[in-house]
């Protein structure tokens, strides 16, 4: 069965500053799809296909995809966003009209060109002319958003990989919130960290795999979170106490965790360039992370920053099924806090000035064993089983939730908090 269209209204968060310029946009888009869409049809019948266009009127191929491809679109605006530019569209309608055995009329072929001239007339009036205008559609179609957001990522990927000088095919965490091990009626972390396929372009630069902030053994408050092995010992800090083995490429990769006041990072020392690193896996315990009851309506149970580019991000949730029923799982991107303060907890939701508009897609997992599969990595759910043995978590049973991003941006907070149920 084929799915339903996607029903959007026209420009419907515009701002009311804004009312001309959006009942303009509403009018341009509608007319300029009407006319365009009944020219290609003329031309490539129904449904078009690009090689009509290219055999009939000779269009280039590039050309004739996008212009088939804006016609079969399900809104005004998703087409005003994915038409080709004025250039394009008089390109379409001259090889139209002077093909001599092409079936469109004048008539058609003039009221399109009016058209294209209030399309070029109306980019003509915006401050940066069609990126402007593919901006503010993206402000107002969730599908216009979600595609130049692909865009904009995968961009940055590509920069950032050059200017940090190594990325990762894959970075999956998972994290466990469950009852303390070491304090009754408070609750631990417990975190898989890995990275596939983790190239090296610039042989110097060492690779921070991951960084947490930690107070207790800071403070020396016996009741304070502290950073610990799976195994709950707080006291190490040797690197090979918090690697896996069995999930990690062999042989294992020099690391050293660097201690900077109360942040602890986890760092590959300098490698060859163009090296490979096929896995790598860590894991670590965070011990009495908060009181089990909250005064507040909801839980931040982790924040994480992104030291590596990657093109696939996974993140589990795992919430263990004694701890806040009902609760559900809110994901928000953040700026970091200014440099040398301590994090401050932002509200799930609630907007701020430091927010970023990114989005992730969110699926929640089959209540039971946090051991899901993850695709095309063979070892994954034996990773996961291990860490819950390590960290004597065997016979709890979980809720959870699958995070999943391609080509997420690099130095950005990725808060996970559980809101729970009113």
């Amino acid at each position: 069965m084929a799915e339903p269209a996607l029903v959007e209204p026209p420009f419907a968060d515009a701002a009311p500053a804004d009312e001309a310029l959006t009942a303009r946009l509403v009018d341009v888009a509608a007319e300029l799809r009407a006319r365009i869409t009944a020219v290609v049809h003329a031309l490539a019948g129904v449904p078009p296909r690009p090689v009509r266009l290219m055999r009939r009127i000779g269009l280039d191929k590039s050309l004739a995809s996008r212009l088939v491809q804006a016609t079969r679109v399900d809104t005004d605006q998703q087409f005003l966003h994915a038409a080709p530019s004025p250039t394009g569209l008089r390109i379409l309608l001259d090889r139209a009209s002077a093909h001599a055995d092409g079936p469109a009329d004048p008539a058609l072929l003039q009221a399109a060109a009016a058209a294209v001239d209030r399309f070029e007339t109306l980019l003509d009036t915006l401050p940066g002319g069609r990126q402007a205008l593919d901006a503010l559609l993206g402000a107002t179609s969730a599908a216009i958003r979600r595609k130049r957001e692909q865009v904009a990522r995968q961009a940055s990927f590509k920069a950032q990989s050059f200017l940090f000088g190594h990325y990762c095919d894959t970075l999956a965490t998972a994290v466990f919130v469950v009852p303390s091990a070491s304090a009754p009626g408070k609750v631990d972390l417990v975190e898989l960290h890995r990275r596939l396929g983790l190239q090296r372009l610039v042989a110097s630069v060492p690779v921070p795999l991951m960084s947490l902030l930690t107070i207790g053994a800071d403070m020396q408050e016996p009741d304070a979170p502290c950073v610990a092995a799976l195994n709950g010992d707080e006291t190490t800090r040797r690197p090979e106490d918090f690697l896996l083995p069995s999930a990690s490429s062999a042989p294992l990769p020099p690391l050293r965790v660097v201690n900077e006041g109360s942040m602890v990072t986890f760092v590959l020392e300098p490698a060859p360039a163009s090296s490979t690193l096929q896995r790598l896996s860590s894991a670590l315990r965070v011990q009495r992370v908060c009181p089990v009851a909250m005064d507040e309506p909801y839980f931040v149970a982790r924040r994480y920053m992104l030291h590596t580019p990657c093109r696939v991000l996974v993140r589990d949730v795992f919430l263990a099924e004694s701890l806040w029923p009902g609760a559900q799982l809110h994901v928000d991107f953040h700026l970091p806090g200014p440099s040398g303060s301590p994090a401050v907890k932002l509200e799930p939701g609630r907007p701020h000035h430091r927010q970023v508009n990114l989005t992730c897609h969110i699926e929640q997992l089959m209540p039971g064993a946090g051991d899901p599969d993850l695709p095309d990595v063979a070892d994954h759910a034996d990773a996961l089983r291990e860490v819950q043995a390590r960290a004597g978590l065997q016979g709890l049973r979980f809720r959870g939730w699958r995070c999943t991003m391609s080509y997420p941006v690099p130095l950005v907070e990725m808060q996970l908090a559980f809101v729970f149920a009113a």
